[in-house]
């Protein structure tokens, strides 16, 4: 079972035909499913059965739960999925009552993924390498209206841990440059995700396999705060050893005790991200801003 969102900040905004809105997709294109609403009332329940073809269960009000193989049971609230695989045996039910979308047929599926595995590994010298093929990749479709790619993230750190995904932001010189370079990949072959949360980082996400190294593509303005952060971060790793080895020992950490839930790990790394960030302005006359620390007792 996956879990998946479709939550506005993960949802792209529409202004077609005076249009102000979000859309957040949940299938791709030529999809073949039969689509039908579950209604759970208080103690309702879905009883545990194999699904006969692939199942998106899509909450779209109040509150339960679902499980998947392993019979794990996993809250569920509007604006988050369940991902069945074919034959997989499930179960859905709820205390109070939910309504939900329920997708079954031949998808691909375009909802935001929130679990997955999630691999820390060892700093990979051939990570400039990767992101090199997908720049050379991307660069020949932008080249004429773009700054540059820069190569961001963890795999752009020598000697940090990581998980194997190429980050990388295309360089925009303004905010006029952001829709020409948006339809640019979107007739390549990249759909425009939103900003997933992030104000001032567009997002992309491959629609079919291009055969290149797993990445993320964003598309920033040069130095806005979501640039801004992405370097100054970078560079401090890249300087600083002990805080290298630090973020490093916390990423290990925190994807043991993730268990597969992306956000958990992106929550749980937050405050040291924030407490980097803090002093790589610092270090450079930055005036200070606020960055998101959330709570993660729970």
């Amino acid at each position: 079972m996956q879990i998946v969102c479709f939550e506005p900040e993960v949802s792209v905004p529409v202004t077609d035909f005076g249009s102000r809105h979000k859309l957040g997709p949940l299938t791709g294109p030529g999809a073949r499913v039969l689509v039908q609403v579950v209604y759970l009332p208080a103690g309702g329940l879905v009883g545990r059965h194999e699904t006969g073809d692939r199942q998106l269960f899509a909450a779209v009000a109040g509150s339960g739960w679902v499980s998947g193989q392993d019979g794990d049971r996993k809250d569920l609230e509007p604006g988050y999925g369940a991902v069945w695989d074919k034959g997989e045996a499930h179960e859905a039910g709820s205390e109070k009552g939910m309504t939900a979308v329920c997708i079954e047929g031949n998808f691909d599926l375009w909802a935001f993924p929130v679990t997955t595995e999630i691999i820390v590994s060892d700093y990979d010298p051939e990570w400039p390498n990767w992101f090199e093929q997908i720049r050379r990749h991307v660069w020949a479709v932008v080249e004429d209206i773009a700054l540059r790619i820069d190569h961001v993230g963890s795999t752009s750190v020598p000697g940090l841990a990581a998980k194997p995904i190429i980050d990388m932001d295309i360089v925009a010189a303004s905010e006029d440059k952001v829709g020409p370079v948006t339809e640019r990949l979107a007739a390549t072959g990249y759909r425009w995700a939103g900003d997933l949360g992030v104000v001032g980082r567009e997002a992309f996400f491959p629609t079919s396999d291009t055969g290149l190294p797993p990445h993320h593509l964003y598309l920033v303005v040069e130095d806005n705060r979501a640039h801004l952060d992405h370097w100054l971060l970078r560079d401090l790793l890249r300087d600083d050893p002990e805080a290298r080895a630090r973020y490093a020992r916390l990423k290990r950490h925190n994807a043991e005790l993730a268990r597969g839930d992306l956000d958990f790990y992106v929550r749980a790394k937050a405050a040291l991200v924030a407490e980097l960030l803090t002093r790589a302005r610092e270090q450079r006359g930055l005036s200070p801003v606020s960055y998101w620390q959330p709570d993660i007792s729970g």
